[in-house]
């Protein structure tokens, strides 16, 4: 690979770096068009990723060449900074395969430490048709509410469904469908590995939690297509309780 196609692919790495996440974690934007910061978040952090690692193959495949080739001609400092920067590529690469196997362990025990929850809580409550969902209903005096991917399942606490009215709880099922349905799981597993792929690209705290709270907002919008924008809402603040988060999704909803 030319070195300068090297170069370019670094720039184009550290120019998505630097500019993305300033444009789509605006406010504005995540609040009007979750579904497009969403996206073009992943396609970024795809266009990203994949600039670095080839810049970093790149430097690796000159460093290998420069023991493969002889070079009769006076250049001396060239080949050593080839070489030299071809190890640390080599190096970088070892860090960014250690840090998605780091990521993917993470993820399989966030997941498997769910499933046994998901079990232990099973003994203790009952699977069953509620609205048109599966929901596995159990005893419990606080406001629990989430969908489990993995079981395919919306798990809710007998304290919600007995204390909310019909309407609003037909509402908080079908947010919780959402998740279900678009996969937003998945979408979020699939974030924290591009991210851990494209280190200097995750850094912005920022962009990263704009990602987790558009998944919220696709599942507010799913829901309020069934119901109305205030029923939703009514919704959230039954089961949720007030929070910034929770403060900002009902604003958006009421207005």
């Amino acid at each position: 690979m030319e070195l300068r196609t090297i170069v370019e692919l670094f720039a184009v790495y550290a120019a998505i770096s630097l500019i993305v996440p300033r444009i789509l974690a605006n406010p504005g934007l995540v609040s009007k068009r979750p579904g497009f910061v969403l996206w073009a978040w992943f396609i970024c952090l795809g266009i990203a990723a994949l600039s670095l690692l080839a810049a970093l193959v790149g430097l690796v495949g000159r460093a290998l060449a420069q023991h493969v080739v002889e070079d009769n001609s006076a250049r001396i400092v060239v080949p050593i900074l080839e070489n030299i920067f071809g190890w640390i590529a080599l190096g970088v690469l070892g860090i960014l395969v250690f840090r998605f196997g780091a990521a993917l362990g993470e993820l399989r025990s966030s997941r498997r430490a769910l499933s046994e929850q998901f079990t232990l809580l099973i003994s203790q409550g009952q699977i069953t048709e509620l609205s048109g969902h599966r929901v596995m209903i159990f005893d419990s005096a606080q406001s629990v509410l989430m969908a489990v991917p993995s079981a395919q399942c919306i798990m809710v606490s007998s304290h919600i469904v007995t204390t909310l009215s019909p309407e609003l709880l037909r509402a908080a099922l079908a947010h919780e469908q959402a998740h279900l349905d678009q996969r937003h799981g998945v979408i979020r597993a699939a974030g924290v590995l591009a991210m851990a792929v494209a280190p200097g690209f995750s850094a912005s705290e920022r962009m990263a939690q704009a990602t987790r709270i558009t998944t919220e907002l696709l599942a507010d919008d799913a829901a309020a297509k069934q119901f109305s924008k205030h029923t939703v809402a009514q919704a959230l603040r039954a089961c949720f309780g007030a929070s910034p988060l929770v403060d900002e999704r009902i604003a958006r909803l009421e207005n």
